[in-house]
C-alpha cells in the first residue's frame, strides 16, 4: 500500500514528518488510567479496548500514550504507530472501500514490523461496520501488530461485539475525572496522585492483612491530620466547584455557562439517545427514553420505586425494566442496589440511581452557580451521590450496596475482599450524633468492620472522640474533600 493513496491519514498523524510538533497543545497530566494502560498496551498479548463516555478524554488519552512511545523508542518508533478515526467522512466517499482500507493499513504496517514493534490506535472503531471479526482474524493469525482501539460507552452495539472478543481484547472503562483529578489537572500538582496511591496501596485489604482494618482508618486519619494535598487550601471552594463543573474536561474550556450547558446536553443526551441508542435498539419513540432518563435526574440518589417512577414520568414500569440497562450501558446513569444479606442473593426490588457525572444534570435544569449551592438538600444528594461514584473506582472492591428498612438507613456497604466498612455521608453545616450514632449501630449490626463518616467540614475533634467511645469498631470522621482525594 503506498500511504500517498490516502492523504488523510497524514493529518492524524503529524509525527511521521514533525515530531516537535505534532504533540502541540496535548496536555501534561495524566489521568489515573494512563500508566496501567501505557504498560499494558506494551506488554499484553490481547488486544486493549478504550471504552467511556462521550468527550471524556478517550482520544487524549491515546495520544498521550502515542507521545511516550516514541519519546521512550525513538523517532523510528513515529513510523510504526498509526492513528486514525474510523468515523472520518473521508471513508464514506463514493469511491472509498473501507474494508479494503483497514486492510491495506494493516498490511502496510505489519511489514514495517520487522523493525520493531507496530501499534494501530483505531478510534471510534464501533463505525467500522464487522469491526470484530477483522481483529479477530488478525490477532488468530498473529499478524505482527498491535490493536488499540476506542469506542463510546453509549454505543451498545460496540459493547456487544467487544464482548464477542472475550479472552482476546482487554478493556479500560475511562469514566469522567475524579475529584482528584480535577484538582490534579487545575493545579497541575503531582501531591495528589502520589499521595492517594501511597493510601490505596495501603488500604487494598488482602487475605493476609485481614486482621489489620483499624490500620485502615488508622492511615485514614493520618492522612485527614496531615493533609493529602500537603495544603489546607483543598476543600469546599474546589468541591463547589467539581459539584457544578464535572468531569468531562473540554467543558471547563468553554466560554461561559450557557455554552458549557449546551455542550453537555447536546454530546450527553441528544447525541447518545437520538443517534447511538435509536440505532442500537431500534427504537420508534426515543424521545420516551428521554423522558425516563430526565425523570430520574430529579433527585439523584433517592431510592427508585419503579411503580412510582412509572407513574409520575408517564411510561409503563415493564418499559423502564426494559430501558434501565440500556442507559446504564451509556454510561449516563447506574444502579445500587439494595443490601440483601448475601453477596449470592439475586437482586430485586427498589434501587438508588446515581448520575455518572452531576454537570449534566445542572445543564438540563439550567442552574447557576449560585442557585446550586444555595440548595443545601440538593447539595447533599450531589455529596452522595459523587462518593458513590468515587466508591465504585476502589481498588479491590467485591460489592457495594446501601441499607433501607423502614427508617433505618446507612448509604454504603462497601466490601473490600473479605473486609466490610460501612459509610455514611453527612453533608450538611451541623452533624446530628443521634443519626450518626443510629447508622453507625446499622454497619456494626451488618458485620462492618469500620465505620466513616463524610461530612462538610472538618468535626470537633470531642464529637469523634464520643463517637469512637461507643463504637465497636474503628471509626473516622472525615470531610468530603479529603475524602475524594484518596480515590
Amino acid at each position: 500500500m503506498s500511504l500517498t493513496q490516502y492523504q488523510f491519514l497524514d493529518a492524524y498523524n503529524p509525527w511521521w514528518n514533525d515530531g516537535e510538533a505534532a504533540f502541540a497543545g496535548l496536555p501534561e497530566f495524566h489521568r489515573d488510567v494512563f500508566d496501567d494502560l501505557y504498560a499494558d498496551i506494551q506488554r499484553l498479548p490481547q488486544m486493549i479496548s478504550v471504552t467511556g463516555p462521550r468527550r471524556v478524554g478517550k482520544s487524549t488519552l491515546l495520544r498521550q500514550c502515542i507521545r511516550k512511545l516514541i519519546a521512550e523508542n525513538g523517532e523510528a518508533q513515529a513510523q510504526r504507530i498509526v492513528y486514525f478515526t474510523m468515523d472520518d467522512p473521508a471513508l464514506l466517499l463514493p469511491h472509498m472501500d473501507m474494508d479494503r482500507f483497514f486492510e491495506e493499513l494493516v498490511a502496510e504496517f505489519a511489514s514495517r514490523a520487522k523493525d520493531g514493534p507496530v501499534y494501530l490506535f483505531l478510534d471510534e472503531i464501533q463505525k467500522f461496520p464487522r469491526w470484530e471479526l477483522y481483529l479477530k482474524k488478525h490477532y488468530d493469525l498473529k499478524t505482527p501488530v498491535r490493536f488499540v482501539v476506542s469506542g463510546s460507552a453509549s454505543a451498545p452495539i460496540f459493547r456487544k461485539s467487544r464482548e464477542s472478543l472475550l479472552g482476546r481484547i482487554h478493556d479500560y472503562q475511562v469514566l469522567p475525572f475524579s475529584f482528584r483529578e480535577y484538582v490534579g489537572f487545575h493545579s497541575g500538582d503531582a501531591r495528589y496522585s502520589l499521595g492517594a496511591q501511597a493510601f490505596r496501596e495501603a488500604a487494598i485489604p488482602e487475605a493476609r492483612i485481614q486482621e489489620k482494618v483499624e490500620n485502615f482508618i488508622g492511615l485514614l486519619r493520618a492522612f485527614i491530620a496531615l493533609g493529602i494535598s500537603g495544603s489546607s487550601t483543598i476543600g469546599a471552594g474546589e468541591i463547589d466547584q467539581y459539584f457544578f463543573e464535572g468531569g468531562f474536561p473540554e467543558v471547563w474550556q468553554l466560554p461561559d455557562i450557557l455554552a458549557k450547558q449546551e455542550y453537555l446536553y447536546q454530546n450527553q443526551i441528544e447525541r447518545v439517545i437520538f443517534e447511538d441508542l435509536l440505532v442500537a435498539a431500534e427504537f420508534r419513540k426515543p424521545e420516551m427514553l428521554r423522558r425516563f432518563y430526565l425523570g430520574l435526574l430529579a433527585e439523584p440518589g433517592r431510592e427508585t420505586n419503579i411503580t412510582k417512577l412509572a407513574k409520575d414520568i408517564a411510561i409503563a414500569p415493564g418499559t423502564i425494566t426494559t430501558y434501565f440497562p440500556l442507559l446504564e450501558a451509556t454510561d449516563l446513569v447506574w444502579r445500587l442496589h439494595k443490601y440483601t444479606g448475601s453477596k449470592a442473593t439475586a437482586k430485586a426490588g427498589n434501587f438508588k440511581s446515581y448520575l455518572v457525572d452531576l454537570a449534566v444534570r445542572n445543564a438540563v435544569m439550567k442552574l447557576t452557580p449560585e442557585r446550586l449551592m444555595a440548595d443545601e438538600p440538593v447539595l447533599g444528594l450531589y455529596a452522595e451521590n459523587i462518593v458513590a461514584n468515587h466508591l465504585r473506582r476502589w481498588p479491590g472492591l467485591v460489592e457495594l450496596a446501601y441499607y433501607r428498612e423502614r427508617n433505618n438507613e446507612l448509604d454504603f456497604i462497601v466490601d473490600l475482599g473479605a473486609t466490610r466498612i460501612g459509610i455514611e455521608v453527612k453533608y450538611r453545616a451541623a452533624l446530628n450524633e443521634n443519626e450518626l450514632n443510629k447508622s453507625r449501630a446499622i454497619a456494626e449490626t451488618l458485620g462492618c468492620e469500620a465505620y466513616v463518616v463524610v461530612c462538610k467540614e472538618r468535626p470537633e475533634v470531642e464529637l469523634e472522640q464520643r463517637l469512637q467511645q461507643k463504637s465497636k469498631v474503628p471509626l473516622a470522621v472525615v470531610p468530603l474533600a479529603d475524602f475524594l482525594l484518596l480515590f
